[in-house]
């Protein structure tokens, strides 16, 4: 099922790099967070390996892997999960997005964001994201 797409935003971005702003910076926290699918992972091993180093931006790297087309077939299922319940939101809040600049301050500036409203949705008691180790979450490897 397609999730985003850069043609739906072309209008009020006026260039497919702006279009893919929206999407691309969501779709690169969800690599970094590993919330995509080891399909995904396994077939973009080094485009994956350069945006955690930072070496490609992070609409760039949407643009080459995903040909600006955010499926759900990419993600993990908590990844899909997460996605269905919060894109709406994401996409309406960073409309925006159209005029930053693609590079690390502006995913810097919205990670964070993310990262809150997903840990808010895995301990809401969304069970594909706890893990029974003890009572600990699935990202609490260190308890």
């Amino acid at each position: 099922m397609i999730i985003d797409d850069i043609e739906a935003h072309m209008s009020a971005a006026g260039a497919i790099e702006r279009a893919a702003m929206v999407p691309g910076m969501f779709f690169a926290w969800c690599t970094n967070l590993q919330l995509v699918s080891n399909a995904f992972t396994a077939e973009f091993e080094r485009e994956t390996l350069r945006l955690r180093y930072r070496d490609w931006s992070p609409a760039a790297f949407f643009l080459k892997t995903t040909g600006g087309r955010l499926d759900d077939e990419q993600l993990s299922e908590r990844g899909r999960l997460f996605t269905r319940h919060y894109y709406a939101t994401y996409r309406n809040d960073h409309a925006s997005l159209y005029h930053a600049q693609d590079d690390w301050d502006t995913y810097d500036a919205i990670a964070g964001g993310l990262t809150k409203a997903y840990y808010a949705f895995a301990d809401g008691g969304h069970k594909v994201h706890k893990v029974a180790h003890g009572g600990r979450h699935w990202w609490q490897v260190w308890r």
